[in-house]
C-alpha cells in the first residue's frame, strides 16, 4: 500500500522540503527505506539494501551509548572532526556507514564521549603547560573548559539553520540536568505562545506529513500548530517518518511522539519472526496456529530447519495428491497420471514418522526426518501435475519445444501479467491443469497393492490432519513466499516451489542481506475469483502495562487478478498491495473494487451458513474471525513487550495484515509501522476520516497525552470512555498491573544482602560410609517406585482373593437353597 494517494504523497514532498532546507539530497535518499511507507514491515538500516547493495546483519541490541555495545558512531560534527581527524578516521569512516542506521533505531548519541574528550584534551593541555606536572588553574580554566565542552555540540547546528536557535537543550542524563532542561524547554515553548499570539494554556502541535484528519481533530480542542517542521518547539507531534522526530532520548519527557524506539522488534519481517518463536512468555499458546511457518535465512540452524520442513511438507502433499487422487500409481491404472509405487512408498514412510507421538519417539534411536535417499526419490515429480517429472534444476537450460508451444498459446495480455513467459519452477509452473478437469475419465478400479498403499496413506494423512495445525495451508504445491528483509511494499517478493531455486535466490552467493520465507497460504478465502487480506488498525499507548486499542471496524485489500495459484508469476493475482496493483491496466477504473469495507464482508460471510460443533454459526464475523484476529494481535505484542523501548509519552499506530482460509482460520502476516492513511479509494476515505477522529480521542482524551506527564488509572472495562470505535483489549489485565505497579517499581531496587555459604566438611562419624559413597538404596526413587508398584499389585491380588472367596460362599448358599 502506499502511504498517501498519488499527486499528494508525503514522502515526495518531504524529499522536496528537506532540498529546499539545505539537507543534502543523497541523506534524504538514505533515509528513505527506515520507515514502512508502504504499509509493509518497517527495517533498522534499510539504506544499503534499498540502493541494491548489500547491508550488514543487525548488530545486537545493547542500551550502550556513544558508539558502545556494537552500535556505529554517530556522524561527527566539523569541529570535532578538525580537531581529532588524524586519531580517529576510523570512527568517522564507520560513522558514514552507521548515520542513518543510529537515526533510524533512535539510539544514545555521542554527546558523552565527545564531552569526555573534551575534558581530557583540556586536562592534559593544563598538565603539559604546568611546570610542577601539576594542572594548574588560572582564573579562566572553569569558562575555557565550559567553551570546550560546549563546543561540538555548537557546531553541530549550522549558523544557517534557523531553528538552530529555537532548539531546546538536550535532557541531562544525570544529577539536575534534566529538571533544567526541562526548565528550559518550557520556558522557550512559553515565550514561542507569546510570539505567535497563542493562549498560554494551549497545546502546541506539530505533524510532518499529509495528516489533514490529525489536523483538524486537534484543531477543534484548542490545540495550537507549529507549522516549522525543523523547530523542536511542541507538546505533541505527528510524523510520517521516525526520523522527523529526531533522537527519542533527546526530547522532553513531556513531548508526545507517535514512536517508539526499537519497533522493529514487531513491525520488520526478520522481527517478527524471530519475536514470536524466541519468546517464551506465550504459555501454552502454539504460534503455529495463527502464525504461517516462517524462516530467518541469515541464520544456518534456520535454514536447516526449513529445507527439513520443505522435503517433509513435499512428501505430505505428495501423499495427499495420491490420496485425493483415487489412490492409483503409475503401474496400477494411472499410468502417465499418477505416481510410481516407489515413490509413494517413500513419501509414505516419511510420513508415517513424522505422525508418530512424541512418547513413541523416545524409545526409539534418532534418526533423521528424511534421509538422503528418500528426497531423491521425492524430489523430481512434480505436485502440481500428478506423474509429471521436473527437469533436472539449473541455471542453463534449453527451453524444450512443448513449453514454447504452450507460450505462444497464451495471449499477451497473460504474459504481461506473468512478467515471463518462462515457468517459475523448471516447467513445474507450465503444467496445463485445467487439462487434467476437462480429459477426466472413469478411474479404473485400484489392485491389491494401490489398495493396500491407499488405506495406509488415508490412515497417515488423517493423524497428519488431527497434529498439524497448519496441514490445511500446505495445500498440494507446497508454495513458499520469499521476501526480502530489505525492502517493502511487496517489492521483490517471489513464490516458488523449488528448493532449489529457494536456496539460490536467498541461500546462494548473489542473496541479499536477509531474505525469509513464509508458507504461502494455498487455501484461502476466495470473493468473487479475488484473493485478499485484511489491513486491520491496532494503536498501542503503552507497553508496561501492555494497552493496545483494537479498531472494530477494517477493510479487506483484493488481488487486481483473479487468484490462480498454478501461476505463480503473476503478481497481480497474489499480492495485494496498493502499489503493486496501481501499475496494473485500468486500476483507475476499478480501484474502488480493490477494497471492501469490514460489514460488507461480514454480510458476506452470514450468507456462506457455516457451522461449528453441529451448530449454525450466526455472525461469523463476530464470533470467528475478529476473536482469532485479537488473540493474535495480543501475542505478537507480548512476544515484543520486552524488546521495544517504552517512553511514558509515546504511542504508535501499528497497521495488521491478516488473510483467511477456506476453513475460517485467521494468519497473521505482519505488522506495519506507519500504515497507510490516505483516501486512495471510496472505503478507506470513509474509514480512515472517522479512525483518525476516534485515534485522536483515544490518545488525547482517553490516555491524557500533552496534558499530563503519566497516563490515568481508570476501572478499564467498567468505565465509560470516549473511545469511538476503539476497544481496549483485555481491560482486565491493564487494571491488575496499574494496581500493582508501584510493587513492581519497588521491586526493582531490591538488593540482596548477606555473605555467601561455605560448603562445611562432615565430621567424624556424620558419614559413616564416606563422604562419596553412594545413596542408601532404601531411598532411592526407583527402588520406591518399584516397591510401590509390587504392593499396589499385592493389594489388588489380595482383593481379587477376598472377591473370589465371596463369590464361593454366595455359590454354596444358593447350593444350600436349592438343596
Amino acid at each position: 500500500m502506499t502511504q498517501s494517494a498519488e499527486g499528494s504523497r508525503p514522502g515526495r514532498g518531504g524529499y522536496a522540503e528537506a532540498q529546499a532546507a539545505g539537507r543534502p539530497p543523497q541523506r534524504v535518499a538514505a533515509r528513505s527505506s527506515q520507515s514502512n511507507k508502504g504499509g509493509q514491515a518497517s527495517e533498522l538500516a534499510d539504506d544499503a539494501s534499498a540502493s541494491g547493495g548489500s547491508r550488514r546483519p543487525p548488530r545486537p541490541a545493547a542500551r550502550a551509548g556513544g558508539g558502545g555495545g556494537g552500535y556505529p558512531a554517530r556522524r561527527p560534527s566539523s569541529a570535532h572532526t578538525a580537531q581529532t581527524a588524524p586519531q580517529k578516521a576510523a570512527p568517522q569512516r564507520e560513522t558514514q556507514r552507521g548515520g542513518a542506521q543510529r537515526r533510524a533505531c533512535s539510539l544514545p548519541p555521542l554527546q558523552a564521549e565527545r564531552k569526555t574528550d573534551a575534558v581530557q584534551a583540556v586536562a592534559a593541555e593544563s598538565l603539559r603547560r604546568s611546570p610542577s606536572g601539576v594542572p594548574s588553574r588560572p582564573p579562566g580554566s572553569v569558562q575555557r573548559k565550559r567553551e570546550a565542552m560546549s563546543a561540538p555540540a555548537a557546531a553541530q547546528s549550522s549558523p544557517s539553520d534557523p531553528s538552530s536557535s529555537s532548539r531546546p537543550p538536550k535532557r541531562g542524563s544525570q544529577g539536575s540536568g534534566g529538571n533544567a532542561s526541562n526548565s528550559n524547554f518550557r520556558s522557550e515553548l512559553d515565550d514561542w505562545k507569546r510570539r505567535h499570539g497563542a493562549p498560554p494554556e494551549s497545546r502546541v502541535f506539530s505533524i510532518t506529513g499529509n495528516f489533514p484528519g490529525i489536523r483538524k481533530a486537534l484543531v477543534s480542542r484548542g490545540w495550537t500548530e507549529n507549522e516549522d517542521r525543523e523547530s523542536r518547539l511542541w507538546d505533541f507531534r505527528y510524523a510520517l517518518w521516525q526520523r522527523d522526530l529526531g533522537e527519542l532520548n533527546e526530547l522532553d519527557d513531556a513531548q508526545v511522539v507517535n514512536y517508539f524506539a526499537r519497533n522493529s522488534e514487531l513491525t520488520s519481517k526478520v522481527g517478527l519472526c524471530n519475536s514470536l518463536y524466541g519468546c517464551c512468555t506465550l504459555d501454552r499458546v502454539d504460534v503455529n496456529s495463527f502464525f504461517p511457518r516462517c524462516f530467518d535465512f541469515t541464520t544456518p540452524v534456520q535454514v536447516e530447519h526449513f529445507v527439513e520442513d520443505f522435503k517433509l511438507t513435499t512428501c505430505c502433499c505428495l501423499l495427499r495428491r495420491f490420496v485425493e487422487g483415487g489412490g492409483l500409481t503409475a503401474e496400477g491404472g494411472a499410468a502417465s497420471k499418477g505416481y510410481p509405487q516407489e515413490v509413494v512408498r517413500v513419501a509414505l514412510e516419511v510420513c508415517k514418522r513424522r505422525a508418530k507421538a512424541v512418547d513413541e519417539l523416545l524409545d526409539e534411536a534418532p534418526c533423521p526426518a528424511i534421509t538422503e535417499e528418500e528426497w531423491t526419490a521425492v524430489k523430481l515429480w512434480s505436485l502440481k501435475t500428478p506423474g509429471k517429472a521436473l527437469k533436472a534444476w539449473g541455471r542453463d537450460k534449453a527451453p524444450s519445444a512443448k513449453p514454447a508451444a504452450k507460450a505462444s498459446k497464451a495471449s499477451p495480455n497473460e504474459e504481461a501479467r506473468d512478467g515471463s513467459a518462462a515457468a517459475d519452477d523448471c516447467s513445474d509452473e507450465d503444467g496445463d491443469g485445467g487439462a487434467e478437469a476437462e480429459q477426466e475419465e472413469a478411474r479404473p478400479s485400484r489392485c491389491e497393492e494401490d489398495e493396500a498403499l491407499y488405506a495406509a496413506a488415508h490412515d497417515v494423512v488423517e493423524k497428519l490432519r488431527q497434529q498439524l495445525p497448519q496441514f490445511s495451508l500446505d495445500g498440494h504445491q507446497n508454495i513458499w513466499v520469499l521476501k526480502p528483509a530489505g525492502k517493502s511494499r511487496g517489492r521483490g517478493i517471489q513464490l516458488s516451489a523449488r528448493l532449489e531455486k529457494i536456496q539460490e535466490v536467498a541461500v546462494g552467493r548473489g542473496a541479499e542481506a536477509r531474505w525469509i520465507a513464509q508458507k504461502y497460504i494455498e487455501n484461502p478465502l476466495i470473493i468473487e475469483k479475488k484473493k485478499f487480506d485484511i489491513r486491520q488498525w491496532v494503536l498501542v499507548t503503552r507497553w508496561n502495562p501492555l494497552a493496545a486499542w483494537f479498531y472494530q471496524d477494517c477493510y479487506l485489500r483484493f488481488s487486481f487478478a483473479d487468484y490462480d495459484p498454478k501461476k505463480l508469476k503473476n503478481k497481480y493475482a497474489h499480492l495485494t498491495n496498493n502499489s503493486i496493483s496501481k501499475h496494473a491496466e485500468d486500476f483507475e477504473e476499478q480501484k474502488d473494487d480493490t477494497m471492501m469495507h469490514s460489514d460488507d464482508f461480514s454480510e458476506f460471510l452470514a450468507t456462506l451458513k457455516i457451522e461449528r460443533n453441529g451448530k449454525p454459526v450466526e455472525d461469523p464475523w463476530l464470533e470467528i474471525v475478529q476473536p482469532a484476529m485479537k488473540n493474535a494481535v495480543l501475542r505478537s505484542l507480548e512476544c515484543a513487550q520486552d524488546n521495544v523501548m517504552h517512553r511514558s509519552n509515546s504511542f504508535e499506530l501499528f497497521g495488521y495484515d491478516f488473510m483467511v482460509d477456506e476453513d475460517l482460520n485467521v494468519w497473521l502476516i505482519e505488522v506495519n509501522s506507519s500504515p497507510d492513511l490516505s483516501y486512495s479509494t471510496a472505503t478507506t476515505k470513509q474509514l480512515v476520516k472517522s479512525m483518525i477522529e476516534d485515534m485522536v480521542a483515544v490518545v488525547v482524551d482517553v490516555e491524557k497525552f500533552g496534558l499530563r506527564m503519566d497516563r490515568p488509572k481508570r476501572k478499564w472495562g467498567s468505565c465509560r470512555v470516549n473511545s469511538g470505535r476503539y476497544e481496549l483489549l483485555e481491560p482486565a489485565r491493564r487494571r491488575r498491573e496499574e494496581k500493582f505497579r508501584k510493587l513492581r517499581k519497588d521491586a526493582q531496587s531490591l538488593t540482596i544482602q548477606g555473605s555467601s555459604l561455605k560448603l562445611r566438611k562432615p565430621k567424624k562419624g556424620e558419614c559413616p560410609r564416606g563422604p562419596d559413597a553412594e545413596d542408601d538404596p532404601r531411598f532411592d526413587a526407583s527402588a520406591l517406585l518399584a516397591a510401590a508398584a509390587e504392593a499396589g499389585t499385592a493389594e489388588e491380588t489380595a482383593e481379587a482373593t477376598a472377591a473370589g472367596d465371596l463369590e464361593d460362599e454366595d455359590d454354596d448358599e444358593e447350593s444350600e437353597d436349592e438343596g
